[in-house]
């Protein structure tokens, strides 16, 4: 256990151990390279707004974090469970796998079911790139799935086979591919996912440029900046007054644009001051207002939910009217088709294709989320859209299991027809039989 305990230890350990790792693993590469890992070695880099922004620091901005939370929830929510295909159609859960109990409770022994599930959707919703290493028996069967650090590992081809290579405490392991889940979403090439982060570096720039203005603003008064003109040269007594009363701030006498700074701050947002010998104050930035900073803010939160696909009003945005439908119910669908449902679909087709042996897949042994819960529509739509099935063929069972509720034994697999359903040669022999009694 010594190196899982390793990799536990390495989640928890600070970016610079990262940064100082990925200076010695891997093969040489260009410092232009086009994955930009100079720059976000560097801190992601400044944008032209100004902060930086980096996977690490971008969580940081409110709208990327409630983004990642509103589509990592459903995943680390909805059941998962391993399935056995049935040769006539449909499907019977399968307890007896080593990974039956584990895959939906207890992946590994020290994280649940949910906490792997949502950290690994969150690196792959900011880094591009979730991955979780696979632990396998002498008998190749999965028991265990362990998370890796998505910015100290990469797939790369070395001649005809993929391998992931990672680093853990300053070590390099190299990992068979089919022993990597690998989950990502748009790729250059195939193999390594685009960073969300780094495409919307500008966009999360900005927004977190108006978060650190706003607190700024709110730390000087809240009063736009401007300077202090005077007529002619301050004498000592009118710079000791310009840092305000009791001159518990009182700047150098040499120093005069050093005495007019400790005027603001908080500390000093209710005094009130001085301006003698013909001084003037002259504003030199736009007012918070007239630039439409509010505005502003909520169209960079509009932007970052456009990047992750996430409806406004999931966001607590009520700026702008959503289109996919009027109603709370018609826009979950939707969130849940739209943005959900391809994650989903990704870890299923991962999970399918490496947790199981070839001899496990031709068993028909498949991994399934249950999205039923969050996929159904209201009551009334569901009562006609299952009345309407019954009277086509579909079991009493069957329905009860779209509802995830208990059949009621045999009795619940018998088909059912409507008097009124009929197939066209039936309808057929019953015109000409009564042709024939009228004629």
């Amino acid at each position: 256990m010594g190196r899982w305990q390793n990799a536990l230890r390495a989640l928890t350990a600070p970016a610079s151990a990262g940064i100082e790792a990925n200076g010695s693993y891997g093969p040489s590469t260009s410092v232009g390279g086009g994955d930009g890992w100079l720059v976000r070695m560097m801190g992601g880099g400044k944008t032209k707004a100004g902060p930086q922004v980096s996977e690490h620091g971008a969580i940081y901005a409110p709208a990327v974090y409630a983004c990642i939370n509103r589509i990592s929830n459903p995943i680390a929510h909805f059941p998962l469970e391993i399935r056995q295909a049935l040769p006539g159609g449909g499907s019977v859960k399968v307890t007896e796998h080593p990974m039956s109990q584990r895959l939906g409770l207890r992946p590994n022994d020290f994280m649940s079911s949910r906490t792997l599930r949502k950290t690994t959707q969150g690196h792959a919703l900011l880094w591009g790139n979730g991955y979780q290493e696979i632990e396998r028996n002498a008998r190749g069967e999965a028991v265990g799935l362990w998370p890796l650090l998505p910015d100290r590992t990469r797939p790369q081809r070395v001649g005809d086979d993929l391998v992931y290579r990672t680093n853990i405490d300053g070590k390099t392991f190299q990992i068979d591919a089919g022993n990597v889940a690998h989950i990502m979403d748009l790729s250059h090439d195939g193999y390594m996912g685009y960073s969300q982060v780094a495409v919307a570096r500008q966009a999360m720039g900005m927004a977190l440029a108006l978060e650190e203005f706003g607190a700024k603003f709110f730390a000087n008064d809240m009063k736009s900046g401007g300077f202090l003109m005077h007529p002619g040269k301050l004498s000592p007594r009118a710079r000791g007054n310009v840092s305000g009363p009791g001159g518990e701030k009182r700047a150098a006498p040499e120093n005069p644009a050093a005495a007019v700074e400790t005027q603001g701050g908080l500390d000093n947002a209710h005094r009130v001051k001085v301006l003698e010998e013909g001084m003037k104050y002259v504003q030199t930035t736009i007012p918070p207002e007239d630039a439409q900073f509010l505005g502003t803010r909520e169209f960079q939160i509009a932007e970052i939910a456009r990047m992750y696909d996430v409806p406004l009003v999931m966001l607590q945005s009520h700026e702008k009217s959503t289109s996919w439908g009027s109603g709370i119910e018609q826009l979950m669908l939707g969130f849940i088709r739209q943005t959900v449902a391809p994650w989903v679909e990704a870890t299923e087709q991962e999970y399918n294709w490496k947790l199981f042996t070839d001899a496990e897949r031709e068993r028909g042994l498949f991994v399934k989320f249950n999205m039923n819960a969050l996929l159904r529509g209201d009551m009334a739509a569901r009562a006609a859209f299952y009345k309407a099935m019954f009277e086509l063929g579909m079991t009493i069972n069957q329905i009860l299991a779209l509802e995830d509720m208990n059949g009621i034994g045999a009795e619940g697999d018998i088909n059912f027809v409507s008097n009124n359903v009929q197939t066209l040669a039936t309808a057929l022999a019953a015109a000409r039989t009564e042709q024939g009694a009228t004629a």
